[in-house]
């Protein structure tokens, strides 16, 4: 029988992304902003805390008191925005670890998101015991067992891309961030081997280029060839599409999964309740 220290899987709560988009059109792979649960034996990690991450604390409230690690990639509002509404940290007795590299601290960027007059609740009005701790571009974190590299990636305003490993398995997420006419050597780096890697694929090349619509370009975004590309050059196993566009709808992301899948076999497009086991 496995015991619950054998587990390593992910589970997606957002996959949107730079705004919720509900609707009878987005259904499938759903609206929410980006949130990802890592579960690393009895490690709980998240990734980012876009609105997914309520109803990630919904889930979470049946296992309290917890303990969590919350990983953000930036402070851009589609991925801090759920914060004030992860009801986990209200409440006395969970507590958590809160990284992130920002142009300020991160406290204090969490702070300015929980004032009058755009809400109710200051940050300091928590119960749960929050550390803070503001990374450099690029490092490791170690959470008992689980190894954590990070690197600064490309951007505006800075964006970090993470690395968790456990137990000879690893997942990279590198959301909201552009690739450059070769291939991002820093991302390379990171992804190597990688079992799964997340990947910001918000634009098709056209869209991008501006063949459909205007250029995207400098925007700090991706398209799902650039994401093939990258993972065919850093030999990862499994390619996961992230990030979608607010406007695409189901039917869109679909035909990009497909049109992915004939370059490698191995990509799928990320989708809110998705759960994907290392172990």
């Amino acid at each position: 029988m496995s015991s619950k220290n054998d587990q390593f899987f992910i589970r997606v709560w957002g996959a949107r992304g730079s705004i919720p988009s509900p609707g009878p059109k987005t259904v499938k792979y759903g609206g929410n902003t980006s949130c990802l649960e890592v579960r690393c034996g009895n490690e709980i990690i998240i990734l980012d805390a876009g609105t997914g991450i309520r109803s990630l604390g919904d889930l979470l409230l049946k296992e309290m008191p917890i303990h969590a690690t919350i990983l953000l990639s930036h402070a851009h509002w589609d991925h801090i925005q759920g914060f004030p509404f992860f009801t986990p940290v209200f409440l006395d007795g969970n507590s958590f670890d809160i990284y992130g590299e920002t142009k300020i601290d991160i406290e204090e960027t969490l702070r300015l998101q929980m004032m009058y007059p755009t809400f109710p609740v200051t940050l300091d009005e928590l119960q749960s015991t929050i550390h803070f701790h503001d990374i450099k571009l690029h490092g490791h974190i170690q959470v008992k067992d689980v190894k954590i590299n990070y690197d600064s990636l490309n951007h505006p305003g800075g964006v970090t891309g993470y690395k968790i490993e456990y137990k000879g398995k690893s997942i990279v997420y590198a959301t909201d961030t552009e690739h450059f006419r070769c291939v991002d050597q820093t991302l390379l780096k990171l992804a190597k081997d990688c079992d799964i890697l997340f990947y910001d694929a918000t634009y098709t090349d056209d869209e991008y280029s501006g063949k459909v619509g205007f250029p995207k370009t400098t925007w700090g975004h991706s398209t799902w060839e650039a994401g093939v590309e990258i993972a065919q050059a850093a030999n990862v196993k499994k390619l996961i599409l992230w990030h979608h566009e607010p406007s695409h709808e189901d039917s869109l992301i679909d035909e990009i999964e497909q049109n992915a899948q004939k370059i490698f076999k191995e990509t799928y497009a990320a989708y809110e309740g998705m759960v994907i086991s290392l172990l």
